[in-house]
């Protein structure tokens, strides 16, 4: 699985032996919830729209160590602008494809062990469809 945020790659896929573990989708509605005083139940009144968050671990190998330390320290960094159209190419022989629309990444965890690194994504948008 292939995901791009506007060009800037999250999860390599296939070809760089990038993907994704751990991969969630949470959808929620934006509800407010009204209580008065006394009054034996609350009401809720559903705002007609929903938030969807996404996310996913990454595992990368570099060439040495040194690489690893460097991508942990910077690749946050890289992403702080990051929003738009996510995509997520499943890479199957259908070549099916899905995009969530307003997407912008929340968190961003960044680890390292030996000459591999360990990225979390947290991002949260719009409407998930397929294109």
């Amino acid at each position: 699985m292939k995901i791009t945020l506007n060009e800037q790659i999250l999860a390599g896929g296939n070809e760089r032996n990038e993907n994704p573990v751990r991969f969630e989708i949470d959808g929620q509605r934006n509800v407010q919830i009204l209580k008065t005083v006394r009054a034996p139940h609350i009401q809720t009144f559903d705002r007609g729209n929903l938030k969807i968050r996404l996310s996913f671990e990454v595992g990368r190998r570099h060439k040495t160590q040194t690489e690893a330390i460097q991508h942990t320290l910077t690749h946050a960094c890289k992403l702080a602008q990051a929003n738009g159209s996510l995509i997520i190419d499943l890479e199957d022989k259908q070549q099916h494809r899905f995009c969530l629309d307003s997407a912008t990444i929340q968190h961003i965890q960044t680890t390292y062990k030996g000459n591999a690194s360990y990225t979390t994504y947290e991002i949260y948008g719009g409407e998930l469809h397929a294109q």
